[in-house]
């Protein structure tokens, strides 16, 4: 048992490296905007175990949440999701991009891979100072075939067959004692590995064990809008 779940353990942090790589990679190609540039910073999104609150439902049809990790709709349709809430924790080598991360989520997925479009919005509340980054975010979510998923092991087989990856596109504006008028950038790659995005730690065994941070992310910090 314990070899299973340091297998386990390690498929995740191999995940998230390679989620690390693909963000410095994606920033220092997607940031190139005018804005002066600011050291780059490197930062983690630990999402808060917790049940999805929103709206879901299909494009045509009726959805099936019998088994609240895949939720069905009628092929060709899409998934809706609209003001999903949830919260996570941002760690951060710059204190001013770490603290407390509520977001929403609002996503149009294919109901065969449970990929497509999402987007919403974002508030980071600065655990250093009385400050908070305001914002929105929107990227797209990808199924990977052929990559490690844990979870294969833990449902009958085929299994996913793969993981789903999101690259997102955040940018903010600061407000409080340290960071107003403050801007930020950063590119977050998001590895979920359920059709459903939920929290790893909601599943077997890392409700148990634990698990790394869902999201991982390079950010920068801009000055102040100018008059």
């Amino acid at each position: 048992m314990f070899a299973k779940t340091s297998d386990f353990l390690f498929t995740i942090l191999i995940i998230v490296m390679l989620g690390l790589l693909q963000t410095q990679n994606a920033l220092a190609s997607d940031m190139n905007s005018g804005w002066n540039m600011g050291a780059a910073v490197n930062a983690t999104d630990d999402w808060l175990p917790g049940t999805p609150i929103g709206e879901m439902y299909c494009s045509e049809g009726a959805i099936d949440l019998s088994n609240p990790l895949v939720p069905l709709c009628p092929p060709g349709t899409t998934l809706e999701i609209r003001n999903v809430a949830a919260l996570g924790l941002m760690h951060a080598d710059e204190p001013r991009l770490a603290g407390l991360l509520s977001f929403t989520v609002n996503g149009s997925l294919n109901a065969t891979d449970f990929s497509g479009p999402v987007w919403g919005t974002f508030m980071l509340a600065v655990d250093t100072c009385k400050g908070a980054w305001k914002g929105t975010w929107d990227g797209l979510r990808t199924f990977v075939p052929g990559q490690l998923n844990p979870f294969d092991a833990l449902i009958p087989p085929p299994g996913f067959g793969g993981v789903w990856i999101g690259k997102l596109d955040m940018r903010g504006t600061g407000s409080g004692e340290c960071i107003d008028r403050l801007r930020m950038k950063a590119i977050e790659i998001v590895t979920t590995l359920t059709p459903m995005p939920v929290p790893y730690e909601m599943i077997l065994p890392c409700d148990v064990f634990g698990c790394l941070p869902e999201g991982v992310s390079t950010a920068k910090i801009f000055g102040p809008w100018h008059p």
